[in-house]
C-alpha cells in the first residue's frame, strides 16, 4: 500500500513538473506572437499614413482648402488631448478644421484606386466615428481616430521624428490606375525571405502585362518568388 502511495505521489509531482514546463515554453510563445502582431499592425499604419501623405500632396498640391477631399470632422476630438510615447498627440500647428478623408473624392483626383490597410476609405458614413483618417486644413497632418497599438502605446499619428521599423519589410500592390490589387503583406527583415507574386488587378480596356518593381526596370509575373531585401511596392503595369 505504501508503494502505491508513493507512485501515485511520484506521478503527481511528475504531471506538475510537465504543467509549469509547458507554461514556461507557452508564455514566451504568446507574448513574441503578440509583440509581432502589434509590429505588423504599426507598420500597416504607418504605411497608410504614407500612401496617404504622398496621394494628397500630388492630388492638393496647389490647393488650400480641404474641404472638397471630405465633409469636416466634429465629432469626438478627445483623442487629441491625449499624449503617445511622451508627445502630444495633436500638432501644435494644427488649424480649426479636420476633415475626412474620402478615398472616393481623393482617388477622383487622381484617377487611381488607393487602397488602405485601416479606415472605412470609400464607405464613410455618417455613423462613422473613429474608424477613419482625418486631416488637418493647416498643418496637413494625419490622423487615425481609432487609434493603434504598439508596445502599450496608442499611436493616432506618426512621430514627425519616426524611425523607420526595420523589424518587418512590407510589399505592397499598387494597382497604377485599375482596381482590386493584392493586400500589402509583411514579412521579417532578414533579407533573405520571400513572397509569392500575388494575384493580378483589373482594368476596363487593358491588359495586365506584370508588376513591375517600383525603382527598377524588373518585371515579375503572378506567381514568381521574389527575396524581399527592404520595403518594396509592385507597380501593376498595363497594355
Amino acid at each position: 500500500m505504501q508503494k502505491k502511495n508513493n507512485e501515485k505521489g511520484i506521478t503527481i509531482l511528475v504531471l506538475a513538473i510537465t504543467i509549469v514546463i509547458l507554461v514556461l515554453i507557452t508564455v514566451p510563445i504568446v507574448v513574441n506572437t503578440n509583440e509581432i502582431g502589434e509590429l505588423q499592425s504599426y507598420t500597416y499604419f504607418k504605411a497608410d499614413i504614407d500612401r496617404l501623405r504622398e496621394s494628397i500632396e500630388v492630388a492638393y498640391l496647389n490647393v488650400t482648402d480641404l474641404s472638397s477631399i471630405g465633409t469636416e470632422y466634429t465629432k469626438n476630438m478627445d483623442f487629441l488631448a491625449k499624449t503617445q510615447n511622451g508627445q502630444n498627440v495633436k500638432n501644435p500647428n494644427d488649424g480649426n478644421k479636420y476633415y475626412i478623408i474620402n478615398l472616393y473624392n481623393l482617388n477622383k483626383h487622381l484617377d487611381a484606386q488607393i487602397q488602405l490597410n485601416y479606415g472605412r476609405g470609400n464607405k464613410i458614413t455618417s455613423e462613422d466615428t473613429t474608424d477613419i483618417y482625418i486631416i488637418n486644413e493647416q498643418s496637413r497632418t494625419i490622423y487615425y481616430v481609432k487609434g493603434i497599438e504598439y508596445k502599450e502605446v496608442t499611436y493616432y499619428r506618426l512621430p514627425e521624428e519616426f524611425t523607420e521599423v526595420t523589424s518587418l519589410y512590407t510589399v505592397s500592390y499598387d494597382a497604377n490606375g485599375g482596381i482590386n490589387a493584392p493586400q500589402m503583406e509583411s514579412v521579417e527583415a532578414t533579407g533573405n525571405a520571400t513572397v509569392t507574386i500575388k494575384s493580378a488587378p483589373t482594368k476596363s480596356g487593358h491588359t495586365f502585362a506584370g508588376w513591375k518593381e517600383e525603382g527598377t526596370n524588373n518585371i515579375f509575373n503572378v506567381g514568381a518568388t521574389y527575396t524581399v531585401k527592404k520595403s518594396t511596392r509592385f507597380i501593376a503595369q498595363w497594355n
